[in-house]
């Protein structure tokens, strides 16, 4: 039987720690990252009661400054590995122009085509769109404005019910 003094069990902890938390991209769950702050803790806790105070100390700001030290040079490297390429998405997605399109119909009126209960379909601009209220009912035919646009939604409200301010009397 393999008999450990304090200073390697201490270190062996620090080290299976080490490993277990940087399984945990591989194998997520947070098992294993728990597992792994649960030994960096104990091979604190071990110097603590080793060492004395000061030292235990010291040893909570090394692990703690290298584990903070160590996930940005993992941050760094890891799109750079094989795995990384694989697990990383390498291309943005374009955005769909449609998308782009109904932000710019923002303030723009049409007319609802369906009843909007609240989603229907309107004719704003010349276009058929599909569109939602703000949770109001609005028959077909009744005058509405676009108030919003969210990706692909587009929101309306009836024209002629937009609080547009304050009166003056």
């Amino acid at each position: 039987m393999i008999m450990f003094d304090g200073l390697a069990l201490i270190i062996s902890l620090f080290v299976v720690g080490f490993f277990l938390i940087a399984a945990e991209v591989f194998l997520p769950g947070m098992i294993l990252g728990t597992l792994g702050l649960i030994c960096f803790a104990a091979s604190v806790v071990g110097v603590y009661f080793q060492y004395g105070t000061i030292p235990g100390i010291i040893a909570a700001f090394l692990v703690g400054g290298l584990s903070l030290v160590g996930f940005v040079i993992w941050l760094s490297l890891f799109p750079h590995t094989f795995i990384g390429r694989h697990l990383m998405l390498r291309t943005s997605q374009p955005t769909d122009p449609k998308v782009l399109e109904h932000f710019s119909l923002v303030g723009k009126s049409g007319v609802a085509l369906s009843p909007l209960r609240p989603a229907g379909t309107a004719q704003i601009g010349g276009k058929r769109l599909d569109v939602t209220t703000l949770g109001e009912f609005l028959g077909s035919g009744r005058p509405v404005e676009v108030v919003a646009a969210d990706g692909m939604r587009v929101i309306v409200r009836e024209k002629d019910k937009l609080v547009t301010g304050p009166e003056v009397a």
